[in-house]
C-alpha cells in the first residue's frame, strides 16, 4: 500500500490515496525549532518523518511518497492530490484534531514560523552571496591573466608564425591551435599561409615548450567558462528576480562591487544606478568632471540601445526596477520575474525605447 508523507509547519501527516489521514507526528510548538525542521526536511528525511513511516509500515504501508526529492527518498510526486488536500484544508484539520485550539493560534504560529524561515533563508543567502562575490573577483583576475598570457603567447609564437596572429583574432582559438599543432607546418587550415611564412624556425624543444604554455592557457579559458557558468547559475538561485532584470552576469558584477545582497537591498536605487562609477563620481565631487549618469548598469542592453540623450533616464528606470527586484530576493523570496520584467518593458516603451 502507498502512503503520502506531507510535512507542514504543524508536523508530519501520513495520507492515503483517498485523502484519508493515516497518522500525524506533531512538531514542538517552537517557531525556531519548526523552521529548523522544515529546512532540514528539504534535504533529508527528518526524525518525525521516519517515526511516521515506521508506524505506517507496521500497518502494512510499504511505499512512501514525498512531494520533493531528497536523500533516502525513493518515491516522489509533486503536487499530489494528498499534498494539495493537506495544504488546502490545514486549518480545518488542525482544529478538528485539536492540534491548535483556535484559528488565532494557528495564524500566530504560522506567522512566527514564516519569520524564522525568512531569517534562516537570509543567513543562507548571505553566505552564498559572499561566495559569488569571490567568484566574480576571481573571474576578473582570470581575465587579466588570460590577456597577459595571450599577448605573451602571440608575441612568442609570432616569432615562428607571425601570419597566424593576423589570421586568428580570438585569443582562445589561437591558444588551442598552438597547443594542438605546435609548428606552423602542422596547423590545419593554415598550411598555405605557413608555406609562405617569414617567421623563424624552431626546434623540438621550442615546440614542446610553446605547446605546454598554450595548453595551460587553453585550460585557463576552460576554467573561465566553468567559473562564469557557476556565477550565472548561483545568481539565478539566490537572486532570481535581480538576475532576470539585470541579467545574471551584470547582477553578479553589481553584487561584487556592493559586497553583499544585504547592502544592495538596503541601498537606494540612485546608488545602485551609480555602482561602478565611483571614480567619475569622485572627480565630479571635486569639481573635475560631469556628474555620472550610470555605472555598471550602463552595460545593460536597454541602456546601450537607448539614444545618448535617453541613457540617463533609462538607467534610472532600470535601477528602480533592479532595486525592487533585489529587495524581493532578499526579504520575501517571491518569484515575481514576469511581473517585474513586464512592468519594466512598459515603462521603457513609455519613453519611446523599443524592447
Amino acid at each position: 500500500m502507498k502512503a503520502y508523507i506531507i510535512t507542514t509547519f504543524l508536523g508530519v501527516f501520513g495520507v492515503d490515496e483517498n485523502n484519508k489521514i493515516l497518522g500525524f507526528i506533531p512538531f514542538k510548538k517552537d517557531a525556531k525549532e519548526i523552521a529548523k525542521k522544515l529546512k532540514e526536511a528539504e534535504l533529508k528525511v527528518i526524525d518525525e518523518e521516519k517515526k511516521l513511516q515506521t508506524q505506517l509500515w507496521k500497518k502494512g504501508f510499504k511505499e512512501f511518497v514525498y512531494p520533493i526529492n531528497k536523500q533516502d527518498v525513493k518515491h516522489v510526486e509533486e503536487n499530489s492530490k494528498a499534498e494539495n488536500y493537506i495544504k488546502e484544508n490545514l486549518l480545518q484539520i488542525a482544529l478538528e484534531r485539536k492540534i491548535v485550539k483556535s484559528e488565532e493560534e494557528f495564524n500566530d504560529l504560522f506567522r512566527e514560523v514564516s519569520i524564522e524561515l525568512t531569517k534562516v533563508q537570509i543567513k543562507i543567502s548571505a553566505k552564498r552571496d559572499s561566495l559569488i562575490v569571490q567568484a566574480v573577483r576571481a573571474l576578473d583576475e582570470i581575465d587579466k591573466v588570460l590577456n597577459v598570457f595571450s599577448e605573451r603567447l602571440r608575441e612568442w609564437y609570432g616569432l615562428h608564425f607571425p601570419e597566424l596572429n593576423r589570421a586568428v583574432a580570438s585569443h582562445e582559438k589561437f591558444a588551442k591551435l598552438v597547443a594542438k599543432f605546435g609548428k606552423r607546418e602542422n596547423v590545419e587550415g593554415y598550411e598555405k599561409v605557413a608555406e609562405e611564412s617569414i617567421g623563424i624556425e624552431i626546434n623540438e624543444e621550442d615546440e614542446r615548450t610553446l605547446k605546454e604554455y598554450a595548453s595551460i592557457l587553453e585550460k585557463l579559458f576552460d576554467l573561465r567558462k566553468k567559473l562564469e557558468n557557476y556565477v550565472v547559475e548561483s545568481m539565478k538561485e539566490i537572486a532570481p528576480n535581480f538576475s532576470e532584470i539585470a541579467g545574471p552576469l551584470l547582477a553578479a558584477r553589481i553584487l561584487s562591487k556592493a559586497g553583499s545582497l544585504e547592502k544592495l537591498a538596503k541601498a537606494p536605487s540612485s546608488l545602485i544606478q551609480l555602482i561602478g562609477a565611483e571614480k567619475s563620481l569622485f572627480r565630479y565631487l571635486h569639481g573635475k568632471g560631469k556628474a555620472p549618469k550610470h555605472g555598471l548598469i550602463y552595460l545593460h542592453p536597454y541602456v546601450q540601445n537607448a539614444r545618448k540623450e535617453d541613457r540617463g533616464k533609462v538607467a534610472r528606470i532600470l535601477a528602480n526596477k533592479i532595486s525592487l527586484a533585489i529587495r524581493i530576493d532578499y526579504y520575501t523570496k517571491e518569484d515575481r520575474r514576469e511581473e517585474l520584467k513586464k512592468d519594466l518593458e512598459e515603462k521603457l516603451k513609455e519613453i519611446g525605447l523599443e524592447v
